[in-house]
Formats: C-alpha cells, structure tokens, sequence
C-alpha cells in the first residue's frame, strides 16, 4: 500500500464525492449506494475493477456488499487489482480472501498488491517475503490457464513459455475486439525497498519480475495487433506514474517506457488500469520523452481502504473512445 500523498486529476474531489454519496444513500436506502442493474446497450459490454480491500474488520460487510452488487449486475468479468488484506501475512489470509472472491459469481482476474507479500517482511521472525509470493502463486494461480470466480474464464498464462514459468500470475485473454493484459508489478517500489535483512536474491526476484512483465506486454501488443484489436487494457496494482524520491521512480520506469512506446506504435486506445493510492482517477497523464501527452493512453486507478467500491467499465469499439466509467462506493455506515 502506498500511503504518500500526490496531487492528481481526480474525477470530484473527496468532499464532492463524499455528498454525492449521501444523496445516493438516501435514494437507496440500506440498499448501498451503487445504481441499480445497469443496462448495456447493442455492441458494448461491460466489466468492473475493484481492489486494496477490505484492510480492517469494519470494512468486511463493505466488501461483501461490494460483491452482492457485482453478483446482480451484467459483467462478463471482474479485475482485483491487489492488495486483498492489510498486514496478514499467512497462508490461512490467503485461504481466506480466495473464497471470498469466489463468491463472485463472475470471472475474477487478480493480480497481487504489495501488501500480499512485498511487504511481509521480518526475516528475524522467518517472514520472507519471496517465500510469502510462492505461498501466494499456490493459493491464487494454481491453475493459471484460468481465472478465478464461481464461473471462471479460460486465460493464456506467460507461464506456457518456459523461460517464464513462475509467472503464473501474468495473464492474457480477449474480450470482443479488446485485448486484456495483467502484469505483476506492486507498490512499495515494486519489491526493491530496503529492509533488515534484504539479500541478493530479493533484488533478483524483483529485476526478474520487472523483465518478464516487460516481454509479456510486448508479446501481448503483439499478439492484439496481429488480432486486429481495437483497444487493450494493461492492468497491474502499481501506479506507473509514481513519482516519490530516491529508489522509487526506477522501480517502475521500464513499465511506464514500454507503455509509452507501445501504445503509441499500437495508435488505438490503451487503458492502464491500477490501484495503491486508493484515489478514484481517470485522466490521460502519461507524455513521451519530448513531453507531448499520449491521447490515446488512458488511466484509471480504482477505489481503495477507506472507500470500499468498485468502478465499472463500459466499453464499446464503435465509437472513437470507447471506456466510459461508472464509479460505485458503499456508504462508510454499512459496516455490517
């Protein structure tokens, strides 16, 4: 979880949101404060993207609101951008958040925040956090052709490719004429800040991590081009644009390269979709090495603890540009 604060297109500042809330929980009453069963129109479909939560014991019937409404509306799939738990380091916390996402009776693509095993760190203790990411690759990606939710999708895995094994959370998979595309990179640095304890193979794990995310998104542009995509959705916990001091900006800058440059040979619309900072954003930030902004490279970054929510993405090729997005929150008060 990143909790440093960055000025950044926001679509409503908090206290406007906060109000839409309360008109919206008035109008929906113990119901939530999401809308009801949306409509999709001929030629669109729709998906949703939550994530980073539920951290803390309060926030539990948040979550499970969360999925009631996913559970009523038309999605062909929802994406879990990271960060299932706060400070939980066990197997048993895995055990524990995979079956509440399998409660969602569509397909559920997830990939891992920091707060799974980045940050699971006291090595004194034997808590390591590369023995906390097999632990998490066992629970989660056991089967990684295939997508997790009580109706689950058939995936391609970079882990086919033996030179890419272990990246079985590394996921690929079409959507219409949309190409969808998951990557393992994770705040806190992307697993490269400095601990007690940290050693050689910590920072190997984490430059091995970073080239294998980088192959799989040129093989996956090349795969959409070669598919005639109209559009691709890159999706990760990470804000590529994180721009703290010291180790962090290189953490991420060879992902926020390749998406530069690909989207930009791609031409068609690209949405970056994350989590961390737990600030609802859409906007077009990302800028080429002469500063000109790529028109076509979209970002949205999710809900996050404190606000338990999620985003749904409507997406329709027809039209020039083709993500329209339907934020969602649960009013602080339904705890229960």
């Amino acid at each position: 979880m990143n909790t440093q604060e960055r000025p950044v297109p926001v679509v409503g500042n908090r206290h406007e949101i906060c109000v839409l809330w309360f008109v919206a929980s008035l109008c929906a009453g113990l119901t939530g404060c999401w809308s009801p069963e949306p409509m999709t129109g001929e030629g669109e479909f729709r998906f949703a993207v939550f994530g980073d939560g539920p951290y803390y014991l309060h926030e539990n019937g948040r979550a499970r609101r969360v999925i009631e409404a996913l559970n009523a509306r038309p999605l062909e799939f929802v994406i879990h951008v990271g960060d299932i738990m706060w400070q939980r380091c066990t197997d048993a916390a895995y055990r524990e958040r995979r079956e509440l996402i399998e409660r969602i009776r569509h397909p559920v693509i997830y990939t891992p925040g920091d707060n799974e095993w980045s940050d699971c760190v006291d090595i004194e203790r034997g808590v390591d956090p590369l023995d906390r990411l097999t632990s998490l690759r066992a629970v989660f990606f056991a089967i990684p052709q295939r997508s997790l939710g009580a109706q689950p999708l058939a995936l391609e895995s970079q882990s086919a490719d033996p030179e890419y094994a272990e990246f079985v959370e590394h996921a690929r998979w079409s959507q219409g004429r949309v190409w969808f595309v998951t990557i393992h990179a994770v705040g806190g640095a992307n697993g490269r800040r400095p601990f007690a304890g940290r050693e050689q193979r910590h920072d190997d794990e984490a430059a091995r991590r970073m080239a294998a995310a980088v192959a799989w998104l040129h093989e996956s542009f090349e795969v959409a081009v070669a598919a005639d995509a109209a559009a691709i959705v890159v999706t990760m916990h990470a804000n590529p644009l994180y721009d703290a001091s010291g180790i962090e900006p290189a953490a991420l800058t060879p992902i926020h390269d390749a998406l530069v440059v690909l989207a930009t040979h791609f031409g068609k619309p690209v949405l970056v979709i994350h989590g961390d900072e737990h600030r609802y954003t859409v906007d077009r930030p990302f800028r080429d090495a002469t500063g000109a902004g790529i028109r076509n490279l979209y970002r949205l970054e999710t809900f996050g603890s404190p606000d338990i929510g999620w985003v749904d993405v409507v997406v329709d090729t027809r039209i020039e540009e083709p993500f329209r997005f339907e934020p969602n929150v649960t009013p602080p008060w339904l705890w229960w």
